[in-house]
């Protein structure tokens, strides 16, 4: 029992540090621009110099929209789009090899080189993400000195801190599915304070949900930050549990290096394979626990 506790709240602070990682990384992606700057390269490499980008980015704005949108179009509603893009005829002229096309097979022929563009978007787009995800993880993972090895063994030492973080673990997956329209920023449970994603226009709103919502994940579990105070009493970061005397050091050192190495990898998996994770290991514990009640 004391092992299962222990597992599912080490699952927990790796979620956590997953949900930290999300944070940061939405917050970046708004900041930065990167899924409109990915749509613009993918629309300037299909049209070439026979289409405007631009036109594309007007002809959305017209309906509400941004280049971003794109993600979710398929083929005729790229098609419908065309028709709002004024003398799109003679400038794609160059795209066909029958000169003599109509403007309409003009327009086909575009679209059905849609579906083509929206892969490459999406592949560009992944491969971006997960690199910004390995950087992210191990920014956190180091940042917070999160080493998997000594987490453990402070779990494992301190049942009842076990016991309180993985009791958190249902309410903790659960938060997850909650849109944020329906989460408050102010709220101090950690379950209603964290959006699952931030809006794509980064403001000082989001920055502020951003910041409140890593505070209140810190604060919730301390055991993350693996803080000290220094001799002056001010707050330093150190490297953990080095052996002082000096004896068995490369031990010591061995089991630090891993210890952050082994925790980034398993926080870049990322928060929805740790959700799902978290989800498994909560159902195996509540019937550990409903099945120990009934004896």
């Amino acid at each position: 029992m004391s092992t299962l506790q222990t597992l599912l709240a080490l699952v927990v602070l790796i979620y956590v540090q997953c949900m930290i990682v999300q944070i940061v990384q939405e917050f970046f992606k708004g900041r930065n621009k990167s899924k409109e700057k990915t749509w613009k390269a993918t629309l300037d490499d299909f049209m070439g110099h026979h289409l405007n980008t631009d036109q594309v980015r007007t002809a959305l704005q017209q309906r509400g929209l941004d280049i971003t949108a794109l993600e979710h179009f398929d083929k005729d509603d790229f098609r419908h789009l065309l028709d709002a893009i004024p003398g799109l005829e003679q400038q794609a002229q160059g795209i066909l090899a029958n000169a003599q096309a109509t403007a309409e097979q003009l327009k086909d022929n575009i679209a059905a080189a849609f579906d083509a563009a929206r892969a490459k978007f999406q592949t560009s787009y992944t491969k971006h993400n997960k690199t910004w995800v390995l950087i992210f993880s191990a920014a956190v993972v180091v940042i917070l000195n999160a080493n998997l090895i000594f987490l453990y063994q402070e779990l494992a030492a301190d049942q009842a801190m076990s016991q309180a973080i993985a009791a958190t673990a249902d309410r903790l997956a659960q938060s997850s599915s909650i849109p944020a329209t329906q989460q408050g920023a102010g709220n101090s449970s950690t379950g209603n304070v964290c959006p699952k994603t931030l809006t794509s226009e980064t403001s000082k709103d989001d920055f502020e949900r951003s910041r409140k919502c890593i505070n209140a994940l810190v604060q919730e579990y301390p055991i993350l930050v693996r803080w000290t105070k220094s001799d002056d009493k001010s707050t330093a970061w150190i490297w953990p549990q080095i052996y002082k005397d000096g004896s068995d050091s490369h031990r010591g050192w061995f089991e630090t290096i891993a210890g952050l190495l082994v925790m980034w990898l398993l926080v870049s998996l990322g928060a929805p394979f740790w959700n799902d994770v978290l989800k498994g290991a909560s159902g195996i514990n509540a019937a550990f626990n409903n099945g120990k009640k009934r004896s």
